[in-house]
């Protein structure tokens, strides 16, 4: 109503005597179409870590960002341009070409995102060679943005992990459910 009631008196006139229609058309925001095409490209076109900082380097900080929430991609907010790049080029290489060629560590981190459970995903973490050590669990909290201690022990660190990286994705779910 308001909207009719906004229009010029000649618009509304011509409306009220049936010379005009109101139609309701659902758009994506330009972002998400602008993310499908850069997704589409990246996906198609790109063949080494290098290519997918070229094709970025226009970006801002703050629109690699929305693409990396876009496609499901952890980011912190101390995240350079070319962290982002190299997550985004992990992410594309993880997923479609060269597994065997990304770092240890992200591999990892890539692997444990994709876990639904948080038993399943602690299993994973406990037999995986590439973080055996304290130290590499350290490494990898730290890569996740999960805050841990020196202090604590190595399971303790693992637990926080995967509670911090699949439970908040149970608990999401959960959520979602009941609604």
């Amino acid at each position: 109503m308001k909207f009719i009631e906004s229009l010029p008196s000649n618009h509304y006139d011509t409306f009220i005597n049936g010379g005009g229609k109101i139609q309701f058309v659902e758009t994506k925001p330009k972002s998400q179409l602008q993310f499908e095409k850069l997704r589409d490209k990246i996906q198609k076109e790109v063949e080494k870590e290098e290519d997918v900082e070229s094709l970025l380097k226009k970006y801002s900080k703050k629109d690699l960002h929305s693409f990396c929430e876009y496609i499901n991609i952890t980011t912190g907010n101390r995240d350079t341009k070319e962290i982002l790049y190299k997550k985004i080029s992990c992410f594309f290489s993880m997923k479609h070409r060269r597994v065997h060629e990304i770092d240890p560590l992200e591999r990892v981190a890539f692997i444990l995102r994709e876990f639904e459970n948080v038993k399943e995903a602690k299993d994973y973490l406990c037999g995986e060679e590439t973080v055996k050590k304290k130290t590499d669990l350290m490494k990898l909290a730290k890569y996740l943005e999960v805050y841990v201690t020196q202090r604590q022990t190595k399971q303790a660190i693992v637990g926080r992990i995967v509670e911090s990286v699949v439970g908040s994705k149970e608990r999401r779910k959960a959520i979602r459910e009941r609604v």
